[in-house]
């Protein structure tokens, strides 16, 4: 599945920054630490940047770190709602084509998408390769599912727990430990709102 907006995507975003400030593709990829082709492939729509590199490339091009969480999370076409399907008691298969636009139900100015990668959450339904939709938030309440930072480095989705000065990040699978820093080094960047199944288990 395939991020983009009516103005061309992020990739497209990038791009029109990079060369409004005079940078070449392998000067901006040296900037960001990652390899140019990575680069290139985001720009032209063949990859997708996590959110440790929208960050890097919100301060190295100067814009709104928001900006670029908004314009990646941006989905143009609406799905196709082809009908009910029961969960319970089963009836009767009717096909009742309506749409679906998810930005009418999540908005795009105040939403963003990221890619799931690990396990660390799959006790709360979230596996590897879903679409976390998140809601631009600096601020969540105990239990909240956040997408956070750990020293503006690592990027995390996990259950946000604070005390006293600690923050608890909690993973939501039984092999795994709760994550504790000190409040400073975690910044948080959304809340999940929703989830978009990619594949089936």
């Amino acid at each position: 599945m395939t991020l983009d907006s009516g103005s061309g995507g992020i990739g497209v975003m990038i791009r029109q920054l990079r060369q409004s400030r005079g940078l070449s593709l392998r000067q901006l990829a040296a900037q960001l630490d990652i390899h140019f082709s990575h680069l290139s492939k985001i720009e032209n729509g063949r990859d997708q940047p996590g959110l440790s590199v929208l960050h890097r490339v919100a301060q190295v091009l100067q814009v709104d770190l928001d900006l670029l969480l908004g314009e990646a999370g941006r989905q143009e076409r609406p799905f196709r709602v082809l009908g009910r399907i029961a969960a319970g008691v089963p009836m009767d298969a009717i096909e009742n084509v309506e749409t679906f636009d998810l930005t009418k139900v999540f908005d795009p100015e105040d939403h963003f998408l990221l890619r799931v990668q690990g396990d660390s959450m799959i006790l709360d339904g979230i596996n590897d390769g879903d679409l976390a939709i998140i809601r631009h938030a600096q601020r969540a309440r105990n239990g909240q599912t956040v997408a956070a930072m750990v020293d503006d480095e690592q990027a995390t989705l996990k259950r946000y727990r604070q005390e006293g000065d600690t923050v608890v990040l909690i993973p939501a699978n039984d092999r795994l430990q709760p994550l504790r820093y000190p409040a400073g080094r975690v910044r948080i960047c959304g809340v999940l709102s929703g989830l978009i199944r990619t594949s089936v288990r």
